[in-house]
C-alpha cells in the first residue's frame, strides 16, 4: 500500500480532512493516478494512520484521516553518529539506517575523515532528509528520521554527552565487550532505557584522541566482531545488532 507524509507535528483528528504538500500531492494524483476513495497509509506526527483519498489534486491532494495504526517504532530511540564519509556512502547509510529503524543520524567530521566540511552542510542535509523520507515511506515507518547537518567532532561531543542513556562506540581495538551484550546489559540496568547513541568512525577509523574524549564524556567502547568493517557497513551492522538485542528484529 502507498504511504504518504503529512508535514505536521500535531496529530490529526480522526475523520479530519488534511491537505498534502505539492510533492506528495503530485505523486498521488499524477504518478499513482489515485482516485477518490482509494486508501493509503499516512505518516503524521510520528504516527502511522489509515487514510482515504478525498480529492486527488496534483497540487493539494486532500485525505480523510482514519484510525491510527499499530506503531512500528521501538521504545528505544537509536541515534547513529556517523563519522563523515564520502557523500554517496552517507546517502546509502541514511537510506538503510532508516529501514533499520534509526531515530536520527548525526554525521561528524573526525580526525581521519577523508571528506571535510565545506560550508554546504545544510544543503546536503536537506537532500539526505529527502532520502530518509522516501525510505521511511517505503519501509512503513511512523517516524521520519531527522538528518542533522554535519559538524565537527568538538561540536558534536557535547550533544553526545547529554540526552542519551548511553553512548556506545564501535572501535576496532575493543575486543572484550560486544555490542549486543552491551545493549542487553543496558536493558537490565535501565528498565526505562529510552535513547542510545551508536558511534562509528569514518573511512580511517576513530583516533585514539577521539576515543579518549568520548570515554571522558561517558561513552563505552564495544566491538562488532573480529572483522574490520567499512564505515558504511559498520553503522548499519551496529543498528541491526542493537535492534536485535532490543527485541526489535
Amino acid at each position: 500500500m502507498h504511504r504518504c507524509w503529512l508535514d505536521t507535528v500535531i496529530p490529526p483528528a480522526a475523520n479530519a480532512l488534511v491537505t498534502l504538500n505539492a510533492e506528495e500531492s503530485a505523486h498521488i494524483a499524477r504518478v499513482l493516478r489515485m482516485r477518490a476513495g482509494d486508501t493509503v497509509q499516512m505518516i503524521a506526527a510520528d504516527t502511522l494512520y489509515a487514510a482515504t483519498v478525498e480529492t486527488p489534486n496534483e497540487k493539494a491532494a486532500v485525505l480523510r484521516v482514519g484510525e491510527a495504526l499499530p506503531s512500528p517504532e521501538g521504545p528505544v530511540r537509536l541515534t547513529l553518529v556517523q563519522g563523515l564519509p564520502k557523500l554517496d556512502k552517507l546517502e546509502l547509510v541514511v537510506q538503510k539506517a532508516t529501514e533499520l529503524g534509526v531515530w536520527d543520524v548525526l554525521p561528524v567530521e573526525m580526525e581521519r575523515s577523508v571528506v571535510r566540511l565545506d560550508g554546504k552542510e545544510d544543503k546536503k542535509a536537506e537532500r539526505l532528509r529527502r532520502i530518509a523520507l522516501e525510505a521511511a515511506k517505503q519501509s512503513g515507518r511512523a517516524h521520519v528520521p531527522m538528518i542533522l547537518a554535519a559538524r565537527k567532532f568538538a561540536d558534536a561531543l557535547p550533544l553526545m554527552a547529554q540526552g542519551y542513556d548511553a553512548v556506545l562506540v564501535a572501535w576496532e581495538e575493543e575486543q572484550a565487550l560486544r555490542l549486543g551484550a552491551a545493549v542487553t546489559a543496558l536493558r537490565a540496568e535501565k528498565p526505562a532505557l529510552a535513547a542510545v547513541a551508536l558511534v562509528v568512525g569514518p573511512e580511517g577509523g576513530i583516533s585514539a584522541n577521539e576515543i579518549d574524549r568520548l570515554k571522558a564524556a561517558g561513552a563505552r567502547c564495544v566491538t562488532l566482531g573480529k572483522r574490520i568493517l567499512r564505515t558504511e557497513t559498520a553503522g548499519l551492522c551496529a543498528l541491526a545488532v542493537a535492534q536485535c538485542a532490543l527485541g526489535e528484529m
